[in-house]
């Protein structure tokens, strides 16, 4: 039994298949990593940028520069009548809008102040009060990208008829359109300290970096262990056919 040999024998089909799985799984793991290297990026520059003084809205160049996470500084005119609800987000295992006021600066553009979340009533029909008294404001917050989705359905980033208008994403065409003005192309995170707000629990990242990294080891375990079932199987296809061929000459 110790003289026995082992012989590599694999036919060029399993041969392919074990390439292709191979290489998928590498593929999902360095994808994982590469994810993980943006998630750190984008920590940084929150950590970066939260160390700043706020800006004023109207000296930023929004055609020329990544702004997100800038803090800045705002006033215009309130347009309470024209606000816009943010549908299906969750905070704390509940459903719920975020609130988004337009506020019409100096410059006759507007910015989306988003004061924040708002739990849904006993149902959808029943929408928020989202009144606000004030007809200027000032206020202090951070840039950032509209909440986006995985997959987008259609008819997604609709607005709804009535105001304040109820949409699942932020179509900047489609709002400018509604309002009947420019919008700029981000959203302000209003402060937590700020008034006229709601609860502002902003959630700039969902998974950190550590869990990419994470995935990417289980990514590449996998290719490992595929690798060692590959080769386990064709050296045991080897042996049986070795002792096969012998008990034949036999």
């Amino acid at each position: 039994m110790w003289g026995r040999r082992l012989h590599f024998k694999a036919s060029l089909f399993l041969s392919i298949l074990a390439v292709i799985v191979l290489l998928i799984l590498i593929s999902l793991g360095r994808w994982q990593i590469g994810r993980a290297e943006q998630k750190q990026v984008i920590l940084d520059l929150q950590s970066s940028r939260s160390q700043l003084a706020a800006t004023p809205l109207s000296n930023l160049d929004f055609a020329a520069n990544e702004l997100r996470y800038l803090p800045v500084s705002l006033h215009g005119k309130v347009d309470a009548e024209q606000q816009i609800l943010i549908d299906n987000q969750v905070r704390n295992g509940r459903a719920g809008y975020f609130v988004l006021t337009p506020i019409k600066l100096a410059n006759n553009k507007a910015v989306l102040l988003n004061r924040g979340w708002l739990p849904i009533g006993a149902n959808r029909a029943n929408l928020p009060n989202v009144d606000i008294s004030a007809k200027t404001i000032s206020s202090l917050g951070r840039l950032d990208h509209f909440p986006t989705v995985g997959i987008q359905l259609q008819g997604a980033d609709q607005l709804s008829d009535h105001w304040p208008a109820v949409t699942q994403l932020i179509n900047l065409h489609n709002v400018a359109e509604r309002l009947g003005y420019e919008v700029l192309p981000y959203q302000v995170l209003m402060d937590t300290d700020q008034q006229h707000g709601y609860l502002r629990q902003w959630m700039m990242m969902k998974m950190g970096p550590e869990k990419h990294y994470g995935y990417a080891f289980q990514w590449f375990s996998l290719a490992l262990a595929w690798l060692v079932i590959y080769f386990v199987v064709t050296i045991k296809q080897g042996v049986k056919r070795d002792e096969y061929i012998n008990k034949e000459s036999t």
